[in-house]
């Protein structure tokens, strides 16, 4: 019997990296099956993922009720937030493309993704897929440490390096053959290639001469220029889930967090206005109470620029509702005068963040750097800097080409962990 009522575009909430790795190791394509409640099953098309990568379907219909013109993309089990995949079928473009769409998600997640149970449960070849890719984002030690961890769960070993039997070397080392090979070992710092890798006993040794040649004669290897062991991975994603900071401004996140003081702090996506609201309200309700913060905003023009604050906003009864802080910072990243990433310190530190209802985030008392109630609508936002805030080539329209201007989005991001 068909579904009654309208049709409507599902959500289902589910973790994408489980879907993920689950279908790494099964290599199927997938069509989702949702279990409502005890009797009845949902069959669905996916039509995609929204920007959390949850799946989103399209003709919801019971289940053994085909939809008209669609091709099966593979199917899987899900109840409450446990999915497991229940049959693959055969590969096509299809899969090519939702491989590489799951290969890019992982890689941009990596730092979480090597942290869970189903990364150590990845067959070998599924785990060769992710590590080969140059978007797979992390540090070449961390990739190591990870394929460590990943051949210890398969071996069934616990104890760190310098405790292993022999027997055991040996079964870590049988699980790192064929693996090893696309670690890019040449970019591991020397002292962790002799403290963490080279004890393993699993490096063959023309690897680890080459290794050592190139710490001796790294000038005559930089000629093998197109050599994929030389070839440094994207950047790390530090902002995990930003849409401003991506692709070619990707790097920018590496300079926030120099800013920050801790080079390789992750950060959580805490609010976005696009997608949260761009209302007053709407920040307040999400961010106040929370610190630190960084907030990200983009201009009508390209520009990206925002603040640092390691104080909340909350009410407060002081004359003019400002907090203090003698670590709140404002920031240039792109600005139409293509000066370099400027940080502008806080030079009047009983004004460093103010708290207005009707406002969204407030940076000094000039304002230095105020966006408005629904920013995207009018340029009722503006910037004053330097008022509360100074450095090289501060001005009022250094942050966004102008004065007043109209914001396309903005980002706040809360600490993740290190």
């Amino acid at each position: 019997m068909a579904y009654k009522g309208a049709v409507k575009v599902q959500k289902v909430m589910v973790q994408p990296i489980n879907l993920i790795f689950r279908y790494l190791q099964n290599r199927s394509r997938v069509q989702v099956w949702v279990y409502e409640n005890v009797t009845t099953r949902i069959e669905g098309h996916i039509v995609g993922f929204d920007e959390y990568m949850n799946l989103v379907l399209d003709d919801a219909e019971e289940y053994n009720l085909k939809t008209k013109n669609r091709k099966e993309l593979g199917r899987i089990m899900m109840k409450g937030d446990n999915i497991t995949l229940i049959q693959s079928l055969d590969s096509g473009k299809y899969t090519k493309s939702f491989v590489d769409r799951c290969i890019a998600y992982v890689g941009e997640n990596a730092n979480e993704c090597v942290q869970t149970n189903s990364f150590l449960t990845l067959p070998k070849d599924a785990l060769i897929k992710l590590i080969s890719s140059d978007s797979f984002a992390l540090e070449e030690e961390d990739v190591w440490r990870a394929v460590l961890n990943w051949a210890k769960y398969q071996a069934g070993v616990t104890q760190p390096t310098a405790h292993w039997t022999e027997e055991e070397r040996v079964r870590v080392g049988q699980h790192l053959s064929g693996v090893i090979n696309h670690v890019r070992l040449l970019l591991i710092d020397s002292q962790v290639f002799a403290e963490e890798v080279e004890p393993t006993g699993a490096v063959p040794i023309e690897l680890s001469l080459e290794r050592y040649r190139y710490a001796a004669l790294p000038n005559k290897f930089r000629e093998r220029s197109e050599d994929k062991k030389l070839q440094p991975r994207v950047s790390l994603s530090f902002f995990a889930g930003s849409q401003i900071l991506v692709q070619d401004k990707i790097s920018f996140q590496r300079v926030l967090n120099s800013w920050y003081g801790v080079p390789k702090q992750s950060w959580r996506l805490h609010y976005r206005a696009s997608t949260h609201g761009f209302s007053a309200e709407a920040f307040h309700r999400h961010c106040d109470g929370i610190a630190p913060l960084f907030v990200i905003a983009l201009g009508t023009r390209g520009d990206i620029c925002g603040g640092f604050t390691d104080v909340a906003w909350n009410k407060t009864s002081s004359k003019g509702h400002y907090i203090p802080s003698d670590k709140a910072f404002l920031f240039s990243l792109v600005n139409s005068m293509n000066y370099p990433p400027m940080k502008f310190n806080i030079i009047k530190k009983p004004f460093a963040i103010c708290y207005h209802k009707d406002c969204g985030p407030i940076f000094g008392a000039g304002a230095d750097l105020l966006i408005s109630n629904n920013c995207d609508m009018n340029k009722d936002s503006y910037s004053n800097l330097p008022h509360s805030y100074d450095g090289e080539n501060a001005s009022t329209s250094v942050l966004m080409s102008d004065y007043s201007f109209t914001v396309v989005d903005y980002e706040v991001f809360t600490l993740g962990s290190k």
